[in-house]
């Protein structure tokens, strides 16, 4: 058996400070701070600019061996950006030439700023979800304002190009058109306002916001937005129009509304989708998935469903004869760049902060996990300003806010992309598409969008799986996990957020609230210190108490320490009443009558027995090496427990104490009633000063 032999000086705070003296760092002043930092050189400039402007590295140090990994991984990608573009865009509630113009822009921007290769910063399917709350919300504000107004006047945008071979429908007075440019600029703002919230965090260094997100909190808010998302689409799925519903409960309204009205269905939908269901799901599930490793690429199945279903639907003439909704007509290239208008901010700035965390969320998470993947770094805080500055660009183009999309990220991964110059490729597909390509699809069917976002989510809605688990590693996580969920089912998302950030900062203050503290021994002779109540073949010490407090000491657990010490070790309150009334019994008993001195042997039997086992405690070692913080009420607390167990003759011993702990102590004045001479390095000094103190009142004795 492998020993270790250990020989040192006992240590307590003082000779520690003596020995090692803390090192007194000078410290400078803001202005001379400010001076160092704020310096000209050319490797300072180079330095900035391939910070901000990442590109100029990768072109600089780009290799041949690059040039057909880039090109492989841009091209497959491709065919997934194309039918998401146009699925997610109608589940954002806009035109689907707006999913072209929300994959082409942000993919060119993020090329420039970015530093991931592997992160495909486009549609996604949750940010769409949050932009349709939103754009609908706001086109109903806009009807009720024309309504009210009794005018008909085209305003935001000049959307006519949008669809030049329809009519310009118009029904109670209002435009089709106008509706649309109302939704576009929405959306266009949306993106504005959240660029400028990931532009500011990134520059302000403020990602620790995301700590607040734990991952029970993620997983269940991302299943119900994936139930959100499944659910926008059973009706296209069903071919039957419903009310767009808003506020809380909307998802149990629009089932109330689609049950009543299931008399509408259109077979022919139900068909289409159930069919491009059960192929994209055997394609992907049982081929891609199951011979992920010997597939080069994996097959594009969705552009496969999307490419043969518009031809079918074309030629059969599916909208005329069997009256299946399609998506219409694509128009052919840009719009001409707009200024968003932010006069809709004030109404909309809270879901715009919701998207932009959601945006930081899942994009960093994804471009940290394909990093760690590859052995690579990226730069978080570059990586903030550049999912902004994207957002900003872009929404001078008609996009609505963007984010990384898991499935085309992690293909890119796959495919071992090298850098992010690999979406040159896809940038010159989407161009295509959008100039030419994108008009070919005019007949495709909104139900077979609707199945291909039904199976984009399934990973999501699978989220499920993992409650057995997360009940078995912590039952406060699945509760923040199902509380996260079922509101932002039931009610709504926005509430959802609330509720599930709300119960995880609570769940921290709950669990400090019963934070525990345990009595260790010794492990044998060993220098090993263990959990006295659960561990066999652990010692107790004659006389001593070992306390460990397994949290913070702060003013939310204070009273706890206090109570857990008392519970665990004794109390020293009851220690003094119960020494008082032994007191007042062998008075009672000293030439009294014989039922008085029945009376004090019952006081003395019935309660000093209770406690003679623990009225023999003299020394108790509190090991704060859990405690990593305490303030103000903490260090009176302690204080105060220090104090009772001093007026019971009970000498109190710190041990494993943080540096930062010392200090707090020192600054409330603690080691002005504490000598500092009790404050030791770990357990084992304490153990051996007080076996010492032992031994020289023993020697003194005889």
């Amino acid at each position: 058996m492998n020993e270790l032999h250990i020989s040192r000086r006992i240590y307590t705070k003082d000779k520690l400070d003596t020995l090692f003296e803390v090192q007194e760092t000078p410290k400078e002043s803001l202005l001379t701070r400010l001076r160092k930092q704020c310096y000209c050189s050319k490797r300072r400039t180079w330095k900035c600019l391939t910070s901000f402007f990442p590109i100029i590295k990768i072109v600089k140090d780009y290799k041949k061996d690059y040039v057909l990994r880039d090109l492989i991984a841009g091209l497959t990608v491709s065919f997934m950006h194309l039918p998401q573009g146009l699925a997610f865009s109608v589940l954002a509630g806009l035109p689907a030439v707006f999913g072209l113009y929300t994959t082409f822009f942000p993919l060119l921007f993020y090329t420039f700023f970015g530093t991931s290769p592997y992160v495909a910063f486009a549609t996604n399917a949750v940010i769409a979800l949050i932009v349709q709350k939103i754009v609908l919300s706001e086109a109903d504000l806009f009807k009720s304002s024309l309504l009210n107004s009794g005018t008909n006047t085209t305003v935001f945008l000049n959307m006519t190009d949008i669809n030049n071979n329809s009519s310009n429908l118009v029904t109670n007075g209002i435009s089709e058109y106008d509706i649309i440019a109302n939704k576009a600029s929405t959306a266009m703002a949306a993106s504005l306002l959240v660029g400028i919230i990931l532009t500011t965090l990134g520059l302000l260094r403020l990602g620790f916001l995301l700590t607040y997100m734990s991952e029970s909190f993620i997983g269940g808010f991302t299943t119900a937005a994936g139930i959100h998302i499944v659910s926008s689409q059973v009706p296209k799925m069903f071919g039957i129009e419903v009310s767009a519903h808003t506020g809380a409960g909307k998802l149990v309204k629009m089932y109330v509304e689609l049950f009543s009205n299931l008399e509408k269905t259109v077979v022919s939908d139900v068909v289409i989708t159930v069919i491009c269901i059960a192929v994209i799901l055997v394609v992907k599930v049982c081929v891609n998935d199951r011979f992920k490793k010997r597939m080069k690429i994996p097959i594009p199945i969705d552009l496969i469903v999307v490419v043969v279903s518009t031809l079918i639907s074309h030629f059969a003439k599916f909208e005329e004869n069997l009256g299946v909704d399609v998506i219409g007509d694509i128009p052919s290239g840009f719009r001409p760049p707009a200024v968003p208008s932010l006069d809709i901010a004030p109404r909309i700035l809270v879901d715009c902060f919701v998207m932009a965390i959601l945006t930081l969320m899942l994009t960093i998470s994804l471009a940290k996990l394909t990093a760690k993947t590859h052995d690579q770094r990226i730069n978080d805080n570059q990586e903030m300003v550049a999912y902004g500055l994207t957002n900003i660009l872009s929404s001078f183009f008609s996009c609505f806010p963007q984010s990384a999309t898991p499935s085309r990220t992690m293909l890119d991964s796959d495919l071992g992309a090298k850098t992010t110059l690999n979406s040159l490729p896809t940038i010159v597909f989407m161009l295509l598409v959008i100039l030419w390509i994108g008009q070919l699809f005019n007949s495709l069917p909104m139900s077979v969008l609707a199945a291909m976002i039904t199976v984009a989510m399934k990973n999501l809605i699978l989220q499920f799986g993992d409650l057995p688990k997360i009940w078995r590693i912590n039952k406060l996580d699945f509760f923040i996990w199902m509380i996260s969920c079922f509101v932002s089912v039931l009610v709504n998302l926005d509430y959802g957020i609330i509720a599930g950030i709300a119960f995880s900062i609570i769940s921290v203050v709950i669990q400090h609230q019963v934070s525990s503290g345990i009595l260790i021994g010794q492990a044998g002779n060993e220098n090993v210190f263990l959990d006295f109540e659960k561990r066999k073949n652990v010692r107790d010490h004659e006389s001593i108490k070992i306390f460990r407090f397994q949290a913070p000491l702060y003013f939310a657990n204070a009273g706890q320490f206090k109570t857990q010490i008392n519970r665990k070790v004794i109390d020293p309150m009851k220690l003094k009443k119960l020494s008082k009334k032994k007191t007042v019994a062998l008075e009672m008993g000293n030439g009294q009558s014989s039922e008085n001195s029945k009376l004090s042997e019952d006081i003395e039997s019935g309660m000093a027995s209770k406690k003679l086992a623990q009225s023999t405690i003299h020394y108790i070692i509190i090991d704060c090496q859990m405690i990593s913080h305490i303030d103000l009420s903490g260090t009176s607390m302690l204080s105060q427990v220090i104090k009772e167990y001093k007026s019971v003759e009970i000498e109190i011993f710190l041990t494993n104490c943080s540096s930062v702990f010392l200090d707090t102590l020192t600054s409330a004045g603690v080691f002005e009633n504490f000598p500092s001479e009790s404050v030791f390095y770990d357990i084992s000094d304490a153990l051996h000063f007080i076996q010492k103190s032992k031994d020289s009142e023993t020697a003194e004795a005889l």
